[in-house]
């Protein structure tokens, strides 16, 4: 895409009251992530995971008709949820999952990390439920989304993952867990991804290359896009 087009999204997405502060996605990491979609025809599918005002951005992109895309936002507080889609309105192109969070053990999460390719099916398994009072603790440890089977997600169907949810380390949980309906070259932004050893969880399973990353203030983010999966024996924390 190009910049003149995605700051069109940007400046609808303003008009229709996107609060930005710390916590809120940088608008510079979603006009990096754009400029490297390189959809032309095709639907461009979008996972992101946890809400935020970015919402109005995905919504405001197929609005305008700036790009045929296609936009699952997973957020795990239901108050947060229930803004979004208030913020969003009706909008066919952008599908809210509200899911409740649950926690792994250790060796649940080794588990999870050395047959990626079986995490999917062994989720509903493992876990403990967190109880909705710790689901804004920003040190939970390996806790993710419990309800992975609301997401309507078919086999290599992801163009662009946001990580950007839950709080803690647990948001890794993501790349085993979408090794299968991940596209081998999809685009992967990771926000605050110095805070826990996010890159080097997705190292386990993914060779990739980083396209660019900011560290500046609260703004810590990367961009990197996929180049296949390994061939993991055994997954090491």
């Amino acid at each position: 895409m190009i910049i003149r087009d995605i700051e069109k999204a940007l400046q609808q997405s303003n008009c229709n009251h996107w609060r930005y502060n710390s916590l809120t996605l940088s608008k510079q990491a979603l006009v990096h992530t754009c400029r490297h979609i390189n959809q032309e025809n095709e639907e461009c599918q979008v996972l992101q995971l946890g809400g935020g005002d970015s919402a109005l951005f995905w919504k405001s992109l197929g609005e305008l008709e700036l790009l045929r895309v296609k936009t699952i936002i997973v957020e795990h507080h239901p108050i947060r949820a229930k803004e979004i889609k208030e913020s969003l309105g009706d909008v066919p192109h952008v599908t809210l999952v509200t899911s409740s969070l649950k926690q792994l053990s250790e060796e649940e999460w080794n588990k999870v990390f050395d047959n990626p390719a079986g995490s999917k099916s062994l989720w509903p398994t493992i876990g403990q439920c967190v109880l909705e009072n710790q689901f804004d603790h920003f040190s939970i440890q390996n806790a993710f989304y419990a309800d992975l089977d609301q997401l309507p997600l078919s086999s290599q169907s992801i163009d662009v993952m946001v990580v950007d949810g839950p709080h803690g380390n647990g948001r890794s949980l993501a790349y085993p867990l979408f090794v299968d309906t991940l596209k081998p070259d999809a685009l992967i932004l990771v926000d605050d991804f110095d805070h826990y050893p996010f890159l080097a969880h997705l190292g386990k399973i993914y060779h990739y290359e980083e396209l660019f990353r900011e560290i500046a203030g609260n703004r810590r983010w990367v961009l990197v896009r996929l180049q296949g999966t390994k061939n993991i024996t055994k997954s090491m924390r």
